[in-house]
């Protein structure tokens, strides 16, 4: 009996795939003559299943691994179709049935394909987001083998799901060629995308001749920030009310370098600066020393940390700078900052100030090493600590550290906290502060408390991550695919706990790396063009 299934396979699965929408065919399809037939398709579901159940797999082949999408993955109910995709070391196969099942009632989707790789279409992967909303879907891929007696001879399975919550936000983000420096920043790119769209995202600013960096949207989605070199100033930042058309000219910008300084430190740039949820305020480090490492690798082509700054902000209404007090101690580097939700705290990473770093801190200009990130990593190392302070309307106050993100032998760095002030995610390595392959996210309460290591992580670089202004998604870019950086997201639920992420392919080119992205409050067509005068 089990050898008069084996040899029906093949013709059954390909009546079956004739009969079936053809929403469901997919990769050019199966090279060969389909022969009418009267059989129903209720009977050819029910012979396949039959064969599939009772199909031996061999025990001398590697097993079919399903890389995409991951195991346990909740997709949010918006997004477009992901594609699937494995890895067969079997030689033999080639030809692949994919069978999509569901807890409730409803039938299977099958499909079959002549590649590694199938991507549903919208009808398909809707009515899959339907019905996985409560219990999750099973994705299985078989290998087939059609030379001689026509056989399964692999298979894998993972089990996705659809999200009870929708992202509702718009993704800005950033587009640079490796490798680093960018021999030609006319090239770097800005986008503004939308997870449901099955195009590539809107790109909203190129064709600049200046560097441009860090950026956030107000919570309200009304205003624009974003680090600049305008006017040759690379303090410059500007903050621009959200248009269609946004026309950027000197009076939209202001200068982290008219904040005071003394003696032979450098022109200051804001590093890492953030706007306040209403806008009202900018924070940044100033008076910052940092260093910077080219390294001879382009997947991690610098070691970049600061070694000397404090915190001060910028306030919107009377354009005026001040230092935060509590976070303006020179004996230590303060950097990162991030605002709690209602602008009550300050969250920031601190390290004791390093400037033995350096060969001449008159001369911070990035230097050129024949040697990679791990190398460098032990020669320039750092490590810092998350503090917390209250903003107190610009009086601040007493640093305290954050349990979970300090005196645990890391590097922690990048606090974000969540919209609705529970929880804070952040950056943990072994050293550094930016662009270090073993950075993994961790999350904690809002005020502190035991480090949760995040299951979204990936194995290979995991930071610049971003909220979602509903507070149950999280951005973050990943290198475990390629060297150019990837955008994942990752539901998190009440309880904080995280899930698998979901890659958003589409906003991938192999051209650029896609990094900082942030969630914004805005629409996808809020922002059409961004022009600087």
């Amino acid at each position: 009996m089990r050898g008069d299934n084996i040899q029906r396979t093949h013709a059954l699965i390909l009546m079956l795939v004739l009969f079936l929408s053809g929403c469901s065919w997919s990769g050019g399809g199966y090279r060969g003559s389909l022969q009418e037939t009267a059989a129903s398709p209720d009977h050819l579901v029910r012979q396949v299943e039959i064969i599939l159940a009772d199909s031996d797999v061999h025990d001398d082949f590697q097993p079919l691994e399903i890389t995409y999408p991951y195991d346990g993955a909740l997709f949010p109910p918006e997004i477009s179709a992901p594609f699937v995709s494995w890895n067969d070391h079997n030689t033999e196969a080639v030809n692949w049935l994919i069978k999509v099942s569901f807890a409730n009632d409803h039938p299977p989707v099958y499909a079959l394909t002549e590649e590694k790789r199938w991507e549903p279409d919208s009808e398909i992967w809707e009515m899959i987001k339907t019905n996985s909303v409560d219990r999750m879907a099973i994705i299985s891929v078989f290998g087939i083998n059609d030379k001689a007696d026509t056989r399964i001879i692999s298979k894998s399975t993972v089990q996705i799901g659809a999200a009870p919550v929708s992202v509702d936000a718009s993704i800005l983000f950033r587009q640079v060629p490796l490798p680093f420096p960018v021999k030609n920043i006319q090239e770097v790119k800005w986008s503004l995308g939308d997870i449901s769209s099955y195009g590539k995202p809107r790109v909203i600013m190129d064709n600049l001749p200046v560097c441009t960096s860090c950026h956030v949207v107000s919570r309200d989605g009304k205003y624009l920030s974003m680090e600049m070199n305008y006017g040759n100033d690379s303090g410059a930042q500007f903050i621009s009310p959200v248009k269609e058309n946004m026309v950027l000219t000197g009076n939209d910008f202001f200068s982290w370098n008219d904040y005071p300084r003394q003696g032979i430190l450098p022109k200051t740039r804001g590093l890492f600066a953030r706007m306040s949820p209403s806008g009202s305020y900018v924070i940044g480090s100033v008076n910052e020393i940092s260093l910077a490492l080219l390294t001879n690798d382009h997947r991690f082509s610098q070691v970049f940390f600061p070694t000397y700054g404090i915190l001060a902000y910028y306030s919107v209404a009377d354009k005026k700078f001040r230092p935060l007090p509590g976070a303006d101690d020179y004996d230590y580097v303060q950097t990162n900052p991030d605002w709690s939700p209602h602008e009550k705290y300050i969250a920031f990473a601190r390290a004791v100030t390093k400037n033995e770093v350096h060969d001449d801190i008159t001369d911070v200009s990035p230097k050129k090493k024949d040697a990679d990130i791990y190398t460098l990593n032990k020669q320039y190392n750092i490590q810092f600590d998350l503090y917390r302070i209250p903003f107190n309307n610009g009086h601040g106050g007493a640093p305290q550290p954050l349990e979970g993100g300090s005196n645990n032998g890391m590097s922690n760095y990048f606090p974000r906290h969540s919209p609705d002030g529970k929880w804070i995610v952040f950056t943990q390595s072994k050293t550094g502060i930016m662009l270090q392959p073993d950075s993994q996210l961790y999350i904690i309460p809002a005020g502190g408390g035991e480090a949760r290591r995040m299951t979204c992580n990936r194995e290979l670089f995991n930071s610049w991550h971003s909220w979602s202004p509903n507070s149950r998604w999280l951005l973050f870019s990943s290198k475990v695919n390629t060297p150019f950086t990837e955008i994942f997201l990752t539901y998190v639920d009440e309880t904080g706990k995280d899930h698998p992420p979901v890659l958003l392919s589409r906003f991938s080119d192999p051209r650029f790396a896609a990094n900082v992205p942030e969630f914004v409050n805005i629409k996808p067509d809020a922002i059409k063009t961004i022009v600087v005068k």
